[in-house]
């Protein structure tokens, strides 16, 4: 089976020269993802090696169905367009870099996952300086995520790097943890320290309000432009359930309303919907 959105020459990819890009733990995990140049552009192929780490897996597996569900929907603009590849096995030919060490890899997987490259959307250094032109880029992201929310999906895994841009659109990417909106069975958190909610870390489901407090971790580090720091999982979840204080420079006091609503430590009483946000920030 091909969804051929991306419309790649897939004869020609044979060619196309692949840079391992996966993090050291990464790899130990068999998730393998490659930089590669066609045409002109540049792409990301992911894959999962199979029988190496069942929780991975699965979760490669999740975003290859959730990709398969509706990649072929032209009108959900919250997707990268992609391409899925299972048709016949995919040879993988490439070269990377760990610890100043080069070294060449081959691969053969039944199932690979092909999107574009996308630059940042909240980029370090990039904080615009007029408070209306962050209005307006919070309300793109609001109506992404909102998107996404609307087909009774949460992310569950909403950080910084998921959010990219491309032809002047916000785009999610990373959907390995994506459940539904229903699914409130606590499971094992597999959520990024950084971006977790409090309840997270008292083993509770994750919500639409955990990811409106990721979301809200999110535009925090980019309005101050400074990361969270934090050591250890014990040390996010201190900070988090207790230390957290929001404080803005005295020009982006604005969004401090907003951030304290998407922040809140009980979920209760937290921002309960991206509507709710959207008319808190067109206040």
């Amino acid at each position: 089976m091909l969804f051929n959105v991306l419309n790649l020459d897939i004869e020609q990819l044979d060619s196309a020269q692949f840079e391992l890009r996966s993090k050291a733990k990464s790899l130990q995990h068999g998730r393998h993802i490659y930089r590669f140049e066609h045409q002109g552009q540049f792409y990301w192929l992911k894959a999962q090696q199979p029988g190496v780490h069942r929780t991975v897996e699965q979760g490669f597996a999740q975003e290859w169905n959730f990709y398969k569900q509706y990649a072929q929907s032209s009108h959900l603009s919250f997707l990268l367009p992609c391409q899925l590849m299972d048709a016949v096995p995919i040879h993988i030919q490439s070269h990377g870099n760990s610890h100043d060490i080069s070294f060449h890899y081959s691969q053969v997987y039944s199932r690979a996952l092909i999107l574009p490259e996308a630059k940042a959307a909240l980029a370090m250094g990039n904080l615009p300086e007029q408070t209306e032109e962050i209005k307006h880029i919070f309300w793109r992201v609001f109506e992404t995520v909102e998107a996404l929310h609307q087909l009774d999906w949460i992310h569950a895994d909403l950080k910084a790097e998921h959010l990219v841009q491309l032809d002047g659109q916000i785009k999610l990417l990373d959907f390995e943890q994506v459940q539904k909106v229903t699914d409130i069975q606590c499971q094992e958190i597999t959520a990024t320290p950084r971006y977790m909610a409090p309840e997270l870390f008292h083993g509770q489901p994750k919500t639409v309000q955990s990811d409106i407090y990721a979301l809200g971790i999110i535009f925090y580090e980019w309005l101050t432009q400074q990361r969270l720091q934090a050591n250890s999982h014990h040390d996010w979840a201190y900070l988090h359930c207790q230390r957290l204080h929001i404080q803005l420079p005295a020009h982006l006091q604005a969004f401090l309303p907003l951030l304290n609503h998407m922040l809140v430590k009980p979920y209760s009483r937290r921002a309960s919907s991206i509507a709710e946000l959207k008319l808190l920030l067109s206040g």
